[in-house]
C-alpha cells in the first residue's frame, strides 16, 4: 500500500455494495446488436473519472509480441513490440517479478497475481484439467510469447483498484495546469476548416467551447468516434444524410469495429464457492488455445469465474467463458441522430464470418471439456448451461452460441491506426486524424487490430507511448 497516492490512503475501496449501487449512474449504458439472433446486448462502458478502467474487471494483460508485430506489419512502423514495450515496463509496478528486460516495479499500475498456494479448490481443478489437457504452465502471463495455462495479472492490489484515475490522475491533480470539470458532457469539436481550436461542452445546462492549442479525443472506441461524427469529421454520406456538413470525409471513422465475441458455459457446484480473499476477484486463472484453423496462434481464451451469489438460475456454481480472441467478422458504429445526446448505433455483427463461429464453437468445446474433467469431480455437479438440446448437433450447438454470444468489451479499431493509403485508417502513428490539423486521437479506439487480451495495459502503453512524443 506504500504507493498509495497520499490523497487516497486511508479510503474504503472494497465497499461493493456502495460501487453496485453507483454502477448505472457511472456508466454510459450503451447497447448494440451481436447477431440476429442477439440483437441487443448491454455495452457499458465508465461514465467517471478514469473511465472504463475504473469499471472493468482489472484484467492487466499485455499484448503479446505477435500482436504488435502485425500492428507494424499493417504500416505502423512505429509500433512493433520492441518499441513498445519500454511503455510497458515503465507504467507497471509488477509485485511478483523483479525490474528486469520485461518488467518494470516504478510504475503508477500495481500489477501482481494469485500465486499457487493462493489458489482456490476450483482454480486448482481448472489447472489440472488444462495441463491435462497438454496445456502447459505458464507462470507470468505477460511474457512477450506467453502461452498455455497460468495466473491472470490484475492491476488491483491491497483492496483497491489501480485505475487511470488513481495511478495518474490523483498524483497529477495539483499541477496548476490541469483542470477537471464535472458534470460537464463533449458534445462536439470546434473546427475551422480542417483546423481544430477547441471542444463543445455541454456544463451546468449550458453549451460552452474550451478553446486548446492541441485537442486530444480520449473518450474511448464508442465515444471518440461519435465526436468526430457529430463535428463533421467522417463518412460524407452518412453525414450529409443526418443534415450534418461534411467538414472531412474520412470513411473509416466509426469502421472496424473488432472485439472479443465469447459465450459462457455454466456450472453448478454443491457448495457455495469464494473468491481470492487477497482481492476479491471471482478469476485467478486463465488458458490460452489455439484453434485447429486459426487467424492467429492463441486464438482461445477461456478462464474461470467463480460464483459467490445466487444468479438468475437461483444457483451457485462457476462459469467458464469461451473467448475468440481474433475475429475476422468487422462491425460498424454510425450516427443514428445529429443530437449528442442518442447515442450512436453499434454492430458488433459477431460471428458473420462462418470461419469465426467454426472457431468459438472449438473454445466452446474446450471449455466443456474442461469443466467436465476429473479434475472437477467432488466439487461440480454438473452443467447447467448450455441445456442437453444445444449441444445434440454442431447445428443446434452453432444456435445457441449465435443466441447467447457476447461481447468482451474490448471494442476497439473504430478510428483506426495507419497510413494515409489505408482507406479505413483515421489517424497516423501519432494519433493524429489524417487530414486535420492539432486533432489526435489516443484510446482503443486506434489500435489498428484488436490484440488477442483485455484492453487495460496496452491502452495505457499507448499513452504513454504517445504522450513522450513531441506534438
Amino acid at each position: 500500500m506504500d504507493r498509495l497516492p497520499e490523497q487516497v490512503r486511508g479510503f474504503d475501496f472494497t465497499d461493493r455494495a456502495y460501487a453496485a449501487r453507483r454502477l448505472a449512474s457511472h456508466e454510459w449504458q450503451f447497447s448494440a446488436r451481436a447477431t440476429d439472433l442477439n440483437p441487443t446486448i448491454a455495452v457499458p462502458r465508465g461514465r467517471m473519472v478514469g473511465g472504463s478502467s475504473s469499471i472493468n474487471g482489472t484484467v492487466f494483460l499485455r499484448a503479446l509480441r505477435h500482436d504488435l508485430e502485425h500492428w507494424a506489419a499493417l504500416g505502423n512502423t512505429t509500433w512493433g513490440y520492441a518499441q513498445c514495450l519500454p511503455y510497458y515496463r515503465q507504467l507497471e509496478s509488477d509485485c511478483d517479478f523483479a525490474d528486469d528486460e520485461v518488467h518494470g516495479n516504478r510504475g503508477p499500475i500495481a500489477v501482481c497475481r494469485a500465486t499457487r498456494d493462493d489458489w482456490l479448490p476450483l482454480s486448482q481443478a481448472f489447472f489440472s484439467a488444462c495441463t491435462s489437457l497438454e496445456h502447459e504452465y505458464c507462470p507470468d502471463m505477460n511474457q512477450p510469447d506467453a502461452r498455455g495455462v497460468g495466473p491472470i495479472p490484475v492491476n488491483f492490489q491491497g483492496g483497491m483498484r489501480y485505475s487511470t484515475a488513481v495511478g495518474y490522475l490523483i498524483p497529477s491533480r495539483p499541477r496548476a495546469n490541469l483542470d477537471v470539470l464535472a458534470e460537464t458532457v463533449a458534445t462536439g469539436l470546434h473546427l475551422n476548416g480542417h483546423r481544430a481550436s477547441g471542444v463543445q461542452v455541454l456544463r451546468d445546462g449550458r453549451s460552452e467551447e474550451i478553446a486548446g492549442d492541441q485537442i486530444i479525443l480520449s473518450a474511448g472506441a464508442i465515444g471518440s468516434p461519435h465526436l468526430l461524427l457529430l463535428s463533421g469529421v467522417g463518412p460524407a454520406d452518412q453525414l450529409s444524410a443526418l443534415g450534418i456538413a461534411p467538414v472531412h470525409d474520412l470513411p473509416g471513422v466509426g469502421q472496424h469495429i473488432l472485439d472479443h465475441p465469447y459465450v459462457l458455459t455454466v456450472w453448478d457446484t454443491f457448495a457455495p464457492q469464494t473468491t481470492f480473499p487477497r482481492h476479491g476477484l471471482p478469476w485467478q486463472i486463465q488458458v490460452r488455445a489455439t484453434t485447429s484453423a486459426p487467424r492467429e496462434a492463441d486464438d482461445g481464451w477461456l478462464t474461470l469465474l467463480m460464483s459467490t451469489a445466487r444468479d438468475g438460475d437461483g444457483g451457485l456454481g462457476f462459469t467458464i467463458p469461451a473467448s475468440l480472441m481474433y475475429e475476422s467478422s468487422l462491425g460498424e458504429l454510425h450516427l443514428v441522430s445529429d443530437d449528442p445526446s442518442v447515442p450512436p448505433a453499434i454492430d458488433f455483427n459477431f460471428l458473420d464470418d462462418p470461419r469465426d463461429l467454426s472457431r468459438l464453437r472449438e473454445i466452446a468445446r474446450l471449455a466443456l471439456d474442461i469443466g467436465h474433467h476429473a479434475a472437477f469431480d467432488g466439487l461440480r455437479v454438473g452443467l447447467r448451461r448450455p441445456a442437453p438440446e444445444h449441444l445434440a448437433t454442431d447445428a443446434a450447438f452453432d444456435e445457441w452460441i449465435l443466441r447467447t454470444v457476447n461481447t468482451g468489451h474490448h471494442i476497439s479499431c473504430t478510428c483506426r491506426m495507419g497510413p494515409s493509403s489505408d482507406q479505413l485508417s483515421v489517424v497516423d502513428q501519432v494519433g493524429k486524424v489524417h487530414g486535420m490539423d492539432n486533432l489526435r486521437v489516443i484510446d482503443a479506439s486506434i489500435m489498428p487490430d484488436c490484440p488477442g487480451v483485455n484492453l487495460n495495459a496496452t491502452v495505457m502503453m499507448m499513452a504513454e507511448k504517445l504522450a513522450s512524443q513531441s506534438f
